[in-house]
């Protein structure tokens, strides 16, 4: 394949004998595809055929998917990604001399573009061919900031955060005419949400954004309306059973009908809304925001405890089955698993600060002991259920991530059945909060989050779907719930909050041995808490410079 590299916001010659790629860098960017035709000779009229990719590996006739190779997890009628993005990424144009031209549609996510024409004898003069961001993704600049002795983590931050910029989706205020060969809507007001991908889906996910959450804390400004928004949005779309749709699609503002579960029907998602609501308090401090969406948790959670046994384990029905570990119904996801138990321990415990009742505290703690009988296993770990209890990792990586671990270990062995990076990030945060700093360095290692931001890598400096590096298809090459700036910043530069808007915070660093230093800064609603520590012998040495009304506990 030919490729003719140039850097975007140029001036070329497009020929059929000599396509031109151009490369928006390692970083990408995302938008509506526009150019200008300067001239067109050999002909009065030519077509000019654009293909986008994430890398090289892409750049075939239709980029890097399209149409009839689309992922259908969501059902057959369900287009991924969703209006106004395009579900080909390859776009043609039939050109003029003198014209500006722009794609109907735009592209979530494109390091690359190739220009190429079938018109024979043509040569289009095309100039400042650039993807548009109107609405597209964030334009607003991280406020925080980290830097330690390990360069590694250092990249991995910034790619992170670069990833959490371009899957986080502006409001829309007006409605949006969209019209092309093959739709003709008008797509209704949304509010701003973080997406759980930049190319593919363009969705909020509900069981996704705890895993994200903490990136947007610790790099960007409290008041930036993303994970606000993505929490009416959650809110808004609750059936009368108290059910709340994984992944709604941003025009829909409630009105749901009994039943109706969504394109993604699950308790497990549906459950993870009290959690991301219950971080968002303690790191925004937006209790007005938190007030508005009460009664729909409240509602949430009767809703969930109306499908619990006695004791306290969740009685999962099938048409509510898919998790995130099974994307299809079936007889494991009915089973009682231990995931889902103990996320629902953590909405009980979550539910009892949100709302200062301590009756879901008392439920916490009476359907401990049966948690405990059905899941654990001797060596301290957890099983896939209280019907198959075979170790499952996951489980208990998601149990110390909450906090709620007893301390022991985490055993080297489970560590190596972790496949998928959504739960690879919850291992490392569980390694982190655990105290096996050295081993969640390992597990950053081994998991390709440092080959992103190698040099000679290709493709994105982002963080990738499972971090599987894929070159082309349906995978999402940025993906907010592998990203793990977050992770660093709460354990390597150390600052947490433990009362609601950071009015109480701890220093609590847990590098790995091989971090000598780290410093940094970490917006809080009261402005950037500044953070600077280093090793002296055993001991770390730290200096930090806290706004006024932030007290460290």
């Amino acid at each position: 394949m030919h490729l003719n590299f140039l850097l975007a916001a140029f001036s070329a010659v497009v020929t059929a004998e000599k396509p031109v790629t151009v490369d928006f860098g390692p970083d990408g960017e995302g938008g509506y595809p526009a150019f200008e035709v300067k001239e067109v000779e050999g002909a009065t009229e030519a077509g000019l055929h654009v293909v986008y990719a994430t890398h090289p590996d892409g750049l075939g006739p239709k980029g890097d998917f399209w149409r009839e190779t689309s992922a259908r997890y969501l059902g057959p009628d369900v287009d991924l990604p969703i209006l106004p993005a395009n579900v080909d990424r390859y776009d043609d144009f039939s050109v003029k001399a003198g014209g500006t031209y722009r794609a109907p549609l735009c592209q979530g996510l494109v390091r690359y573009a190739k220009l190429s024409t079938a018109t024979k004898g043509a040569k289009i003069s095309v100039e400042n061919f650039r993807l548009q961001n109107d609405g597209v993704h964030a334009t607003e600049e991280p406020t925080g900031s980290f830097v330690c002795s390990d360069e590694r983590l250092n990249g991995v931050w910034k790619s992170s955060v670069r990833t959490c910029q371009l899957a986080a989706i502006p409001a829309r205020e007006k409605p949006l005419h969209v019209a092309c060969a093959w739709t003709n809507v008008v797509l209704g007001p949304t509010h701003a949400y973080v997406s759980d991908g930049a190319k593919r889906d363009r969705l909020v996910w509900s069981g996704d954004l705890w895993w994200a959450d903490l990136n947007y804390y610790y790099a960007f400004d409290p008041q930036i309306p993303y994970l606000k928004g993505s929490i009416l949005m959650l809110a808004e779309n609750q059936t009368p059973e108290g059910y709340v749709q994984a992944c709604p699609y941003p025009e829909r503002h409630g009105g749901l009908k009994s039943g109706e579960w969504g394109p993604f029907e699950s308790d497990e998602f549906a459950a993870w809304l009290i959690p991301v609501v219950h971080n968002y308090r303690l790191y925004t401090g937006d209790e007005e925001t938190v007030r508005r969406v009460l009664p729909a948790l409240k509602r949430l959670m009767a809703y969930l405890e109306s499908h619990c046994r006695a004791d306290g384990l969740f009685e999962q029905r099938p048409e509510t089955s898919k998790c995130g570990g099974s994307l299809r119904f079936g007889a494991k996801s009915t089973e009682h698993r231990s995931y889902f138990d103990l996320l629902l321990q953590a909405c009980r415990r979550d539910m009892a600060e949100l709302t200062g009742d301590p009756v879901y505290a008392a439920r916490a703690a009476a359907a401990a002991p049966a948690v405990k009988k059905a899941h654990a296993l001797v060596d301290g770990t957890f099983g896939f259920s209280e019907e198959t209890r075979i170790s499952y990792p996951e489980a208990t990586a998601l149990n110390y991530a909450l906090g709620d671990a007893d301390g022991r270990a985490y055993p080297a062995a489970l560590r190596k059945q972790i496949w998928h990076a959504k739960f690879e990030a919850v291992l490392v945060r569980a390694l982190f909060e655990g105290g096996f700093a050295d081993e969640a360095l390992d597990e950053i290692a081994g998991h390709n989050w440092f080959k992103v931001i190698e040099p000679d890598w290709k493709g994105m400096r982002t963080t990738y779907e499972c971090m599987y590096l894929s070159t082309k298809g349906w995978g999402d090459e940025a993906h907010p719930d592998t990203s793990i700036a977050g992770i660093l910043s709460r354990y390597v530069l150390g600052v947490v909050p433990t009362k609601p808007g950071w009015a109480e915070f701890k220093f609590d660093p847990r590098p790995p041995k091989s971090v000598t230093w780290a410093k940094g800064a970490v917006p809080t609603p009261k402005g950037l808490l500044r953070v600077e520590w280093k090793r002296d012998g055993g001991r770390i040495v730290e200096k930090l410079s806290v706004p006024e009304g932030l007290v460290r506990r």
